[in-house]
């Protein structure tokens, strides 16, 4: 299962340069997050430059900790290689996740629609 594309695939927006990552999973447990880990570790440096990456979870319906501690991990390897990082996910799953984890959005912008993520990075790319 290591690094298995089953659980996980790159999509580039060429229209506005931004890489996106979205999980084709519905639960993500241990092992799901490790695939989609050592997928993205392996992977990562193929995919072209971009302004920002957004993390697409908005299939995902539930997430156990332990998979999300290595969901976090996974973010860490594009915080080395991208300008902006923000994920999408449904509002049920971030008041679910926020419960448990407030502190993860200390870090991460977070949106439930994908024209307004690429609008957050496409904007912020523009101030710089």
């Amino acid at each position: 299962m290591s690094g298995d594309a089953s659980y996980f695939r790159f999509r580039f927006l060429d229209d506005c340069k931004i890489l996106s990552g979205e999980i084709l999973v519905d639960d993500v447990d241990k092992d799901g997050a490790t695939a989609i880990y050592d997928y993205l570790a392996k992977e990562l440096p193929a995919q072209p430059d971009s302004i920002g990456f957004i993390l697409n979870i908005l299939k995902v319906a539930s997430v156990s900790s332990y998979a999300l501690g290595v969901l976090m991990k996974s973010l860490a390897l594009f915080k080395k290689t991208k300008n902006y990082l923000v994920l999408l996910m449904t509002e049920s799953l971030l008041q679910e996740i926020m419960l448990a984890h407030p502190e993860m959005f200390d870090y991460y912008a977070v949106f439930h629609r994908m024209d307004d993520a690429v609008k957050f990075i496409s904007e912020g790319a523009a101030g710089n």
